[in-house]
């Protein structure tokens, strides 16, 4: 999607992230013609006055807040500023969006978008009760009732439709258990490589990009490392505070790690030091709140094809240190093909015991 002027708002917590967060930005819209950092949000605009005085006079075609706005914040802005606001929950669904590759995937998103929604609608409701949206904001309450009737409906069809999708997934997963097949998870933040990894290890060909959240759905291989057979699953990308609403929604995508028997959790190592531990010990930290207790982890180093070797033995150093759940580290470059007998070695070893 590409538009006009994209006005961005950060919140001062994410100014050691603004990479991050603008490439989600300019996944979506193309571009970014401001960015503003935001050091105490505006408990009722979370914008300043000032600032939305400014905005109001030259509107830009999208508002874009980098965090989670309440629903009165969103209709205050919009009453000052009188054009689209997105905020973080939006903005990331809206990436799901355009990389959506399967019927479930679509479900989910959906499921997210009306759940950020409906909240939204319902302060429009109250509001129109007041008065408070006279001639403003389209339907009017009783518009808003029929929609927040219908988007209750369409809620739960498409949690009935997801729970079958579900089901017929646990049967595929509970028949490759009887048939005493390995299964390996690969894991990670976005944009760490692990679609490459997954394409290297199996021979495939899935879609890769620089662009976070190539991959929405599970895609899973076959593999046959040294006589030992197992299943390989490319799982969807953690990102950096990811909303509750998408965790919860996108759980069918982070099933298939707590399934594992194993898991390959894939770190960008061209990254800052103090960011690549801070992205372990997050990840590490996601797998124990969906229930991955016990399970062997490798640590797969990706991209040390872009650091020297002194960064690379640093950075083993301190990861031995802090990720104490970890089985092991393995410096790989999935792109050039570096170390990836060293992994495969690893991953058998896991299912060999040795």
């Amino acid at each position: 999607m590409k538009t006009g002027k994209v006005a961005v708002f950060i919140p001062s917590k994410y100014r050691d992230f603004v990479d991050e967060e603008l490439s989600l930005v300019k996944t979506v819209y193309g571009v970014v013609d401001q960015v503003h950092f935001v050091k105490r949000p505006n408990p009722r605009t979370y914008i300043q006055q000032d600032k939305l005085k400014e905005l109001a006079e030259n509107p830009p075609d999208k508002l874009v807040v980098m965090d989670i706005l309440r629903p009165s914040q969103v209709t205050n802005i919009l009453r000052e500023v009188k054009t689209e606001v997105v905020d973080r929950v939006l903005l990331i669904l809206e990436v799901f969006a355009q990389h959506a590759g399967s019927r479930e995937a679509l479900l989910q998103i959906e499921l997210a978008r009306i759940k950020h929604m409906l909240p939204l609608v319902r302060d429009f409701i109250r509001k129109s009760k007041l008065g408070e949206l006279a001639g403003y904001l389209g339907p009017g309450r009783y518009g808003y009732e029929k929609y927040y009737t219908f988007l209750r409906r369409r809620e739960g069809r498409i949690r009935r439709e997801i729970e079958e999708i579900r089901r017929v997934r646990e049967v595929r997963r509970e028949r490759r258990v009887r048939e005493g097949v390995p299964h390996v998870a690969i894991a990670g933040y976005t944009c760490a490589g692990k679609t490459t990894l997954f394409n290297a290890l199996t021979g495939k060909n899935m879609p890769v990009g620089p662009e976070p959240f190539t991959t929405l759905s599970p895609k899973t291989a076959k593999l046959d490392i040294d006589g030992v057979h197992m299943v390989v699953t490319d799982t969807v990308g953690f990102i950096r505070d990811l909303p509750p609403e998408i965790t919860e929604a996108f759980y069918a995508t982070l099933e298939e790690v707590t399934a594992a028997d194993l898991i390959v959790l894939v770190v960008d190592s061209s990254k800052p030091l103090k960011r690549v531990i801070s992205e372990v010990d997050s990840s590490l930290k996601i797998f124990n709140d969906i229930g991955v207790h016990g399970k062997p982890i490798i640590i797969a180093l990706n991209k040390i094809d872009l650091i020297n070797v002194n960064g690379v033995e640093e950075l083993v150093r301190e990861l031995s240190k802090s990720a104490v759940n970890a089985t092991r580290i393995v410096p790989i470059s999935a792109e050039k093909r570096i170390n990836l007998d060293a992994l495969k070695r690893e991953i058998v070893g896991v299912f060999k015991g040795t």
